[in-house]
């Protein structure tokens, strides 16, 4: 299966975890939090759609200005999500700037703070130097679906950090993939159409008509005839991204209601196991019990991150304790 998905840990497993996901097929891509970075490029900055902040200290936080530079000038807006205080701590930046010749860009940024059970969001706009803004809130989805997109969604649950973090998953709702050899086989030839296929099957509405380009000249199908020749569809890529947590039972209890079956899991490792009394005690995780999170959730692949500066040179022995523990749980599942 063709990922729609590629994700990058832009600064490996040591220093301040950030993932960036493109998006296939799209002009498009998402952040997972955003601290210092070096290596995401103005072309790449430019595609980001959404910024996924799990809490707001400095490692986690600090890049969204770079961010904000490199998109100034665009019209698409930028959607920043985070915890409770998000909406104050993203404003503050804003109106830190001047902003007195600005008024003919059109960037909006739309900030989404998410509480237990309840979402607010606000929008301001860099035409009124970000002074202007509304806010509405209501209740979060009882599915924990902060991002609703026709190709995907996102989930994200509050946990504990001694303050509140938030974890993420990315889910594809479903993965149509086209028989090349029937389509190859039946004349039909590559083109826009079958982008639009997709998006009708996502939709539901497979009475719609479209028009198929063929090798000789074009004709007109419902959809679901052309998901009868050309489609099978499988369960869509799932991607997690959990750190700075405690290790509880409650905090594992919330992940599972989002973060089961992921296909690639990014898990903070921030100490080895030897340290667990004061990763409980900063509401970190050992590499041991990243490990065991993972198995937990049935991810099918666990990539380590955030692992504290003390083990630098230790890094193969933190792996080694995640997937040690990984391997430990799936085997007994």
């Amino acid at each position: 299966m063709r990922p729609s998905f590629i994700p990058r840990l832009v600064n490996g497993p040591l220093f301040d975890p950030l993932v960036y996901v493109r998006v296939l097929n799209e002009r498009k891509a998402l952040l997972f939090d955003c601290g210092h970075f070096l290596t995401i490029t103005p072309r790449e900055l430019l595609l980001i759609d959404g910024i996924y902040i799990s809490h707001a200290r400095m490692d986690h936080f600090i890049g969204l200005d770079y961010v904000l530079r490199a998109i100034l000038h665009r019209e698409e807006p930028l959607y920043i999500y985070g915890p409770e205080g998000i909406t104050e701590k993203v404003l503050s930046k804003l109106h830190a700037y001047t902003w007195n010749l600005a008024k003919d860009y059109k960037l909006a940024v739309h900030i989404m703070e998410i509480r237990p059970g309840l979402m607010t969001s606000t929008s301001a706009n860099l035409s009124t130097e970000f002074k202007d803004y509304s806010a509405e809130e209501y209740p979060l989805d009882p599915c924990c679906v902060i991002t609703d997109e026709p190709r995907y969604t996102v989930k994200s649950v509050v946990l504990d950090h001694n303050i509140p973090c938030l974890a993420f998953t990315l889910e594809e709702r479903a993965h149509i993939n086209i028989r090349g050899d029937v389509l190859h086989d039946r004349g039909y030839i590559s083109g826009p159409w079958l982008g639009k296929l997709k998006e009708y099957i996502l939709a539901g509405d497979y009475q719609a008509s479209i028009e198929v380009s063929l090798v000789m000249g074009t004709t007109v199908k419902r959809v679901n005839e052309l998901m009868d020749e050309l489609v099978t569809i499988s369960p869509g890529q799932k991607i997690g991204y959990i750190t700075d947590i405690r290790y509880s039972r409650e905090n594992v209890e919330n992940l599972m209601a989002i973060a089961s079956g992921t296909d690639i899991l990014f898990i903070e490792a921030f100490y080895l196991d030897e340290l667990r009394d004061e990763a409980y005690r900063k509401g970190h995780l050992t590499a041991r019990q990243a490990g065991t999170i993972a198995g937990m959730l049935s991810a099918k692949k666990v990539i380590p991150m955030h692992i504290s500066p003390r083990y630098h040179g230790r890094v193969e022995e933190i792996v080694k304790e995640v997937y040690n523990a990984y391997e430990r749980v799936s085997n007994c599942g």
